[in-house]
């Protein structure tokens, strides 16, 4: 590094991703967002640039020729090699370029990085806004110890990597800018009515009340300090979104919190007066909220989600995760059972809704018993026709609570890249082996992951339709809708039918100890006829209806959604001891 810069540094903030995760090119991590506004709310001069790795030597190169002087990267679950491989270009040609690292992926890893991989100066553990700030204001005045800069992993002057203590968390979030929005007027918009096709990320909180085992989120809140949970005012909520729907013309919000309600009865309070203040702005917009399990307890909860309906929430993500009060307890979750039953009962009596459970349907302690449970409470509730659901194998995460917990076991396999996701072993064999069947099938059938996105777009456009904006075309589409909706149903119904039979067929398998080559081959047959099958339902069931919205003359906006799936998925990573 140079001994000192100029001032008004430039810096340049890159989103290194690679197809899968992101649903469209002009959006921008709300992390990077975030710090990014806030920055040039001091003064200073912020580029963002989008790199898609997985578009090749193009995309790097286009990357590494961003002049700045300061380049920040957003460390995920996937993308480590791209970022090394940009930044040792940017360095090639500038050596006197600082680059700085962050992500809720940093957390474990931060000090390894900067001790083996020398392209890297520093790293930012936690909410980067002020951390970034003084290290930009250091850098101006060529400082050398960094000891003041809370939150800053980075090198000594002799080369050892120091850890500084955690800033406090930003207690007032109402007085950071909203997040940067710099290629929304790129976006793809609707024909008909000028107006976004894309989902749109917001958090109206930061923090989770939540202590799950498994969760990266809550990481954080062991090491900074401060309230683990804030939410913004009701109104700075509403005046983003009210900017983003009068501005950019955005009809879809995916509200990125841990939990929507939280921090219990006063979360709700709060989401109460959210929804009441979009009411009264009458703004068109459309919502996909994430929800807890214990939180929805009586019938004024119920008087609520018809609220949240009202104000324009569509589509609810209950963090089920189980059924198995034993598993429920190892994950950490506060909600009982009884919780997700009471749940899910509400929600389908409410029908407002498309709902999509959070669920783990294999983990480190799954056995018979739970998987049985689990698989029973997907069939109950018409959850079991999304793989997604069906087939979803927890990921373990470093430093995590059960992470620590496994390692004391004896049960973590941990990666031979440190940055790479450990895996792990699930003890009961028969767990074990039928995880192992149902691993990643949305990778490895090349079926499955278009029916699952064609589910989930379905649910989405179900629930939409009935959002207030779009009560014109409802009216217009009333017997179409009608329609669509019952058959939509009765697809899922009966393709929940056969993956639920299906699944109970492998369970019988696993359990008789079949030979491997029969599992397969049972896995071919229906990954691939039955799936291929549906898919051709789906496909015609939505293409039809949107056929009819467009001759109809109206927008898709706020009613159609881009699903995709993880690059962690398309890469095939692998979350449990290899196949045997």
């Amino acid at each position: 590094m140079a001994d000192g810069f100029r001032q008004g540094l430039r810096v340049a903030l890159m989103n290194v991703v690679l197809e899968g995760d992101y649903q469209y090119e002009q959006e921008l991590p709300l992390g990077l967002a975030h710090v990014g506004a806030f920055l040039r709310k001091k003064g200073y001069s912020v580029v963002f640039q989008q790199c898609f790795a997985s578009g090749g030597p193009a995309q790097i190169n286009a990357a590494a020729a961003v002049e700045a002087d300061v380049y920040g990267f957003q460390l995920n679950m996937v993308n480590f090699q791209p970022v090394q491989m940009i930044v040792q270009m940017i360095k090639s040609r500038k050596p006197q370029a600082v680059t700085v690292l962050g992500g809720p992926f940093l957390v474990s890893l931060s000090q390894d990085i900067l001790k083996n991989e020398p392209l890297f100066d520093f790293a930012v553990i936690g909410e980067g806004e002020y951390t970034l700030l003084e290290l930009l204001q250091a850098l101006e005045k060529g400082e050398k110890e960094f000891r003041h800069c809370l939150g800053l992993v980075w090198r000594d002057p002799e080369g050892r990597v120091i850890q500084n203590d955690m800033r406090e968390m930003v207690a007032d979030l109402d007085s950071l800018p909203f997040p940067a929005r710099d290629f929304l007027e790129e976006a793809k918009r609707d024909p008909v009515d000028n107006t976004i096709l894309e989902s749109i990320r917001m958090v109206t909180s930061r923090g989770c009340v939540g202590q799950c085992s498994f969760c990266c989120v809550n990481l954080y809140n062991k090491v900074q300090k401060g309230k683990i949970w804030r939410g913004r005012s009701p109104h700075h909520v509403v005046d983003e979104l009210e900017t983003l729907a009068r501005v950019y013309q955005a009809r879809v919000f995916n509200f990125a919190d841990s939990s929507f309600e939280d921090p219990g009865e006063v979360g709700k309070r709060r989401s109460r007066d959210i929804c009441e203040e979009i009411l009264r702005r009458q703004l068109p917009v459309s919502m996909k909220i994430y929800l807890r399990c214990e939180t929805m307890k009586s019938s004024a909860d119920s008087e609520l989600l018809r609220l949240y309906k009202r104000a324009g929430i569509d589509v609810v993500i209950p963090g089920v995760e189980s059924v198995a009060e034993e598993e429920l307890k190892f994950y950490g979750k506060r909600a009982t059972v009884e919780d997700n039953y009471r749940t899910a009962r509400m929600l389908r009596e409410l029908d407002l809704f498309f709902v999509f459970p959070g669920f783990i349907m294999f983990g480190p302690n799954s056995t018979e018993e739970t998987i049985r449970r689990n698989i029973e409470f997907l069939r109950e509730f018409d959850y079991d026709y999304n793989l997604m659901t069906v087939a979803n194998v927890l990921s373990l995460f470093r430093e995590s609570r059960m992470y620590k917990q496994l390692k004391s076991e004896g049960r973590v396999i941990d990666s031979k890249h440190y940055w790479e996701l450990p895996k792990y072993k699930i003890k009961d064999p028969f767990a074990r082996r039928l995880s192992q069947h149902w691993e990643n099938t949305l990778v490895r059938y090349p079926d499955t992951g278009p029916v699952n996105k064609l589910q989930v777009n379905l649910g989405n456009l179900v629930a939409r339709m009935s959002n207030p904006m779009h009560a014109r075309l409802l009216e217009a589409l009333s017997d179409e809708y009608l329609e669509l909706k019952t058959q939509y149903r009765e697809l899922n119904s009966a393709f929940g039918t056969y993956q639920s039979s299906y699944f109970q067929h492998t369970m019988a398998l696993v359990k008789r100890d079949c030979p491997g080559e029969i599992l397969d081959a049972a896995g071919q047959e229906f990954f691939g006829s039955t799936y291929r099958r549906y898919r051709q339902l789906y496909e015609q069931l939505y293409e039809h209806f949107l056929a009819r919205v467009r001759s109809a003359g109206f927008s898709l906006s706020g009613l159609v959604f881009k699903h995709f799936t993880s690059a962690i998925m398309i890469e095939n990573t692998e979350r449990i001891e290899k196949r045997v």
